[in-house]
């Protein structure tokens, strides 16, 4: 009864991964793997209009100084407070408004030449942000460099 049992078992196995090798040999992996790349490029092109039409717009008032960050990128950290929504279309406006928001921003997204020096305590700002910007859940939120449009002195 056991050899009886161990023999199907071993047959039904066998026959299920000549099944699985067979059906491998069979597909065209070239244009199964082109299909895919097309739809990410696709996905990530869609996503990229999106965040090219949706711009956030807000004014704030320098909390301090601009100061240059010490990191490969020498970018610039503006602590901004008192945060005012201008255009909003993704109402990310309470994660800034309680506790103002830090911005790390490269050179090239000052607007105007204005460089870090210029910037002072005090100093009224008006930022641009991509649509929906990656934050930190800190306490107040960070935004990377790479969702700052631009950054105007008013």
């Amino acid at each position: 009864m056991k050899k009886r049992v161990l023999t199907i078992l071993t047959i039904l196995t066998l026959v299920s991964l000549g099944a699985c090798a067979k059906n491998k040999q069979n597909s065209p992996k070239g244009s199964e793997e082109t299909a895919m790349s097309s739809k990410q490029n696709k996905a990530t092109d869609e996503t990229s209009n999106d965040n090219e039409q949706a711009k956030s717009i807000f004014t704030a008032v320098l909390g301090e100084d601009a100061k240059e960050n010490e990191t490969v990128d020498h970018s610039t950290r503006l602590v901004l407070k008192e945060v005012e929504a201008i255009e909003d279309p993704e109402k990310i406006i309470g994660m800034m408004k309680n506790d103002g928001v830090i911005l790390n921003v490269s050179k090239d997204q000052f607007a105007d030449g204005i460089t870090s020096n210029e910037l002072k305590k005090g100093d009224k700002i008006q930022f641009t942000l991509v649509g929906l910007p990656a934050m930190t859940m800190s306490i107040p939120p960070q935004v990377a460099g790479n969702a700052v449009i631009k950054v105007e002195k008013m």
